[in-house]
């Protein structure tokens, strides 16, 4: 894969309501506070990602692939699953969010058809695309990002309204959830970097791809939810380019889900061997559809945090032991299980958790200390049993 596919499949990747709505839930900090937060925290949460998918280049393999070494076969599946139900959740979350933002623009259209539509799209595209990264996908992207800066400048004209915001949100959580996002990409990353030409590409073109285009999106969140009073979609009901709007939503989520829902075919295949991965994309696709149509999800901004929040506590602990097997150079793949390693990310989960409830510094960097510090403990027990 080129460097210039793989920095605009992660601009793409990047660019969702998800994001801008992401980006709104740190307005009650200010626009100060809040872009001293996004770039703090994708700074943090981007060098991870990075870090997975120089991993996966290194070793040649998908991102599920190469958690096996630290975690045996089996317990690389057991990590697969945890990654293809994030991955679900995404992609409806997604087309759900999606379909709010153009039921504000068309108020007359029932929204399990918006719901519907949007869903047949992204599984349409996958199929016949089957993997991301294509000259489509590029173009695509460009476009995107043109619309995406028509749409910040209609947020600096916006006449504010009442604001809303409650006073739950800190510095730290802000940090937090800007890491989160960038993070909920770790998983999947070297799904694509293991395909790149050379290092430079594998690591640096997803960090600056998705961090340019991660910030940028969130940006536009704060900007309109403080000019709005928190209310993205009435901003784009409002907005005079809000048919653009619906073109960008629509677009960008394509884009997006494009890459989960290739991803969370990838790893559905380490439980289930498939020849042809388009059979997995469309059961996902398939699925992912009926749950957005007959169940959507409410209350986007509650399950938005406490989703990105529940990703980070399981993968940052999974992937900080895959950085460190990494640099220690271990090369064995086992078929059990590791139960220690295992046992690390249980604690490392908890740690989160507890980091988190008491907002204690930054969580995720207080959960790779914690889970890197149990690492070196038990490589030293070990050498000194041996």
């Amino acid at each position: 894969m080129k460097k210039s596919t793989m920095f605009l499949l992660w601009v793409g990747a990047a660019i969702s309501v998800s994001e801008i709505f992401t980006g709104g839930l740190l307005a009650p900090l200010g626009f100060a506070q809040g872009f001293i937060a996004i770039i703090i925290g994708h700074l943090i949460g981007t060098t991870l990602f990075a870090g997975g998918a120089y991993v996966s280049y290194c070793r040649k393999l998908n991102a599920m692939d190469s958690v096996a070494f630290s975690f045996g076969k089996n317990g690389g599946k057991l990590v697969a699953l945890c990654n293809l139900v994030q991955l679900i959740g995404w992609i409806i979350i997604l087309v759900v969010q999606a379909g709010g933002a153009i039921a504000a623009v068309f108020p007359n259209l029932p929204f399990w058809m918006i719901t519907f539509t949007l869903s047949i799209l992204q599984m349409v595209w996958a199929v016949i695309f089957g993997s991301p990264g294509g000259r489509i996908n590029d173009i695509a992207v460009v476009l995107l990002a043109g619309l995406c800066v028509l749409f910040l400048v209609e947020s600096f004209n916006y006449e504010s309204s009442v604001l809303t915001f409650s006073n739950g949100m800190s510095i730290m959580l802000g940090i937090e959830l800007s890491i989160a996002m960038p993070v909920s990409w770790l998983p999947l990353v070297g799904d694509y970097s293991s395909k790149a030409n050379n290092k430079l590409c594998a690591a640096l073109m997803p960090f600056l791809g998705y961090f340019l285009g991660s910030c940028f999106m969130y940006i536009i969140g704060l900007l309109v939810a403080i000019s709005s009073g928190n209310n993205i979609f009435a901003f784009i009901a409002s907005s005079k380019f809000r048919y653009i709007a619906c073109v960008i939503v629509l677009l960008s989520t394509i884009t997006t889900n494009f890459v989960a829902i290739y991803s969370a075919a990838v790893s559905s295949t380490q439980w289930i061997k498939s020849k042809n991965i388009r059979s997995p994309i469309l059961a996902v696709g398939i699925f992912t559809l009926l749950v957005s149509v007959f169940f959507p999800v409410s209350r986007f901004e509650l399950i938005l945090e406490k989703f990105l929040i529940s990703i980070t506590m399981v993968f940052v602990p999974v992937f900080t032991l895959v950085l460190s097997d990494f640099i220690t150079k271990k090369q064995k793949l086992d078929k059990s299980i590791s139960l220690i390693n295992l046992i690390i990310v249980f604690i490392g989960m908890a740690g989160n958790w507890l980091f988190n409830k008491y907002i204690v510094f930054i969580p995720t960097l207080m959960t790779f200390m914690l889970v890197f510090v149990l690492f070196i403990i038990k490589n030293r027990l070990i050498k000194n049993t041996m």
